[in-house]
C-alpha cells in the first residue's frame, strides 16, 4: 500500500482566484482602459467582465466612461471566472470630468549648439519628465526664448504628427524655399512682447523619439496626457508664465494636443487663447479610421470665395501617425478594411469623445490652408462646430496655404497677428468688447 501512495498525506486542490491588473484609480467622462485579470487554480484564464455603470466588453474587458460623472462616481469593475462563478475579483474606477494630469519634473541645461532656428546661447533649454497613469514615462524638451523688454505673455509652440520637432528648427515642412516658417513664427511673437516655449517630443534632443507624445501603447487620447501635463508644468515654472496670459499654437498633431488638453484634461483653466493650425486631425478618430463610402462628412468649405471638399477620412499616410499609439495598428487596419478597431475605443480616444466642449475662459482660434487637400480642414472644423463658447467670428482660413500653414508668409502673418491681438486675459478681453 505505502508504494502504492498510501502515505498518509492528502492532497487538495487549490482553490480558483481572480486578480484584476492594476489599472488608473481615476478616469475622465467619456474616456476608456482595457482590463486584464490572472485566474490562479486552473489553466482556463476566461473572465467575464461587468461594471456598475459605464460600459464594458464582457469578453475583452473594454470599459468605456459615461459620459457625464455618475453619483456616486466610484463605478465597480468584476471579474468573474468562467471556471468557477464564485470566483471573482473587483476594482474601483472614480469617474471625474476630465482626464487626469500625470506628474512632471524638470530641470535646465545648456542648450546644445543647433544647426538651425534661434541660437543657443539666446535660448534657455529645459528637460521634463513625464509620468502618466496608463502609459511609459516620457521625456519632452522646451526651448524658451525671452522678449527684449517685459513680456506680455508666454506661448507654447508645438509641431505636427507627435511634436518631435522644435517648431522654429528641426521641421522641414515649415521650410518654403528658403525661409523657415517655424523661426519667423517665434521671432514675431517676440518682437510683439512674448515668451516663446517651443516644445518638442524628440528631435533635435533625441533622434530615437520619432513618434514623439504618440508613442504608445496606450491610446491617443491617454498619450496627449504627456503634453497637457508639459503644458501645466510650463504655466507653473516658466518665469511670469502665471501673471501674464498662457497661451497656444501647433499645427496638425500639434493642434491635436491642444485640442486634447481642453478638451480632455480641462486646461481651459489655464489658457487664455489658442490657435490651432490645420487641426486638430483627431477630432473623430472612429469617423477617419473606420471608413464609409462615399467619406463621412464630405462637403464643400468656402476658402476666401474658393470652394473645396473636404472629407473626415485619413489617408493612408494619415493612419500611419495613429498606429503607434496602439499595439497593433488598428487605424491603418481599419482604412484597410483588413479588420474593425474595438467596438467604442476610437470614439472615447477622439478629441470629441467625451461630453460637449465648452471653454468660457479661453479664446479658441482654428486657421486652415485653402491648399490642404488632408482630412485635417474637416477634422478641425467638427471640433469648431461642436464648440459651445467658440467666436465664429474668428475662425479662417489662409487660401494659398497647404497643410504646414506656416510654410508661406501670410500663414506666418496670420499667426503672429492673430495671437498677438487676442492672447489677453480674459479679464482683459471683456474689457476690449
Amino acid at each position: 500500500m505505502v508504494g502504492c501512495g498510501s502515505s498518509g498525506h492528502s492532497f487538495t486542490q487549490q482553490p480558483i482566484s481572480v486578480s484584476i491588473a492594476t489599472a488608473p484609480s481615476a478616469i475622465g467622462t467619456g474616456a476608456n482602459w482595457t482590463y486584464t485579470a490572472t485566474v490562479s487554480g486552473t489553466s482556463n484564464q476566461t473572465v467575464t467582465w461587468s461594471a456598475s455603470g459605464g460600459a464594458i466588453d464582457s469578453s475583452s474587458g473594454l470599459f468605456i466612461a459615461p459620459n457625464t460623472v455618475p453619483s456616486p462616481a466610484g463605478i465597480t469593475i468584476t471579474a468573474t471566472s468562467a471556471a468557477d462563478s464564485s470566483a471573482t475579483a473587483s476594482a474601483t474606477v472614480t469617474v471625474q470630468a476630465n482626464d487626469p494630469l500625470g506628474t512632471a519634473t524638470g530641470s535646465s541645461f545648456t542648450c546644445p549648439t543647433f544647426a538651425g532656428g534661434l541660437p543657443a546661447d539666446e535660448s534657455t533649454c529645459y528637460q521634463v519628465n513625464i509620468s502618466c497613469d496608463g502609459i511609459a514615462d516620457f521625456s519632452a524638451y522646451v526651448k524658451v526664448n525671452q522678449p527684449s523688454g517685459t513680456p506680455v505673455g508666454t506661448v507654447i509652440l508645438g509641431t505636427g504628427t507627435g511634436g518631435s520637432a522644435l517648431y522654429d528648427y528641426d521641421n522641414p515642412d515649415f521650410f518654403n524655399g528658403s525661409t523657415n516658417g517655424g523661426l519667423a513664427v517665434v521671432n514675431g511673437l517676440l518682437s510683439a512682447g512674448f515668451t516663446t516655449a517651443q516644445v518638442t517630443f524628440g528631435a533635435p534632443f533625441n533622434t530615437n523619439a520619432t513618434n514623439g507624445w504618440l508613442q504608445g501603447p496606450g491610446g491617443v487620447r491617454r498619450l496627449a496626457c504627456r503634453y497637457a501635463t508639459l503644458a501645466q508644468w510650463i504655466y507653473t515654472n516658466i518665469p511670469n508664465s502665471k501673471s501674464i496670459p498662457l497661451c497656444a499654437t501647433g499645427n496638425s498633431g500639434g493642434a491635436g494636443a491642444i485640442g486634447y488638453a481642453l478638451t480632455e484634461y480641462g486646461l481651459d483653466s489655464i489658457f487664455a487663447m489658442v490657435e490651432t493650425t490645420s487641426g486638430p486631425p483627431m477630432s473623430r478618430l472612429d469617423e477617419a479610421c473606420v471608413q464609409q463610402n462615399p467619406c463621412q462628412n464630405e462637403t464643400t468649405y468656402s476658402c476666401n470665395g474658393t470652394n473645396e471638399t473636404i472629407h473626415m477620412c485619413y489617408a493612408t499616410s494619415e493612419s500611419e501617425i495613429i498606429d503607434p499609439a496602439y499595439s497593433t495598428p488598428i487605424c491603418t487596419n481599419a482604412v484597410n478594411g483588413t479588420s474593425a478597431p474595438p467596438a467604442g475605443l476610437l470614439l472615447s480616444d477622439s478629441i470629441l469623445g467625451g461630453p460637449t466642449p465648452n471653454f468660457p475662459s479661453t479664446y479658441v482660434n482654428l486657421v486652415i490652408g485653402g491648399e490642404d487637400t488632408s482630412s485635417a480642414p474637416d477634422q478641425a472644423l467638427t471640433w469648431e462646430q461642436a464648440i459651445t463658447s467658440i467666436d465664429e467670428a474668428n475662425q479662417g482660413c489662409v487660401s494659398d496655404a497647404p497643410h504646414a500653414l506656416p510654410s508661406v508668409e501670410d500663414g506666418v502673418t496670420r499667426i503672429v497677428t492673430d495671437i498677438t491681438n487676442h492672447c489677453v486675459l480674459p479679464a482683459e478681453r471683456v474689457s476690449q468688447k
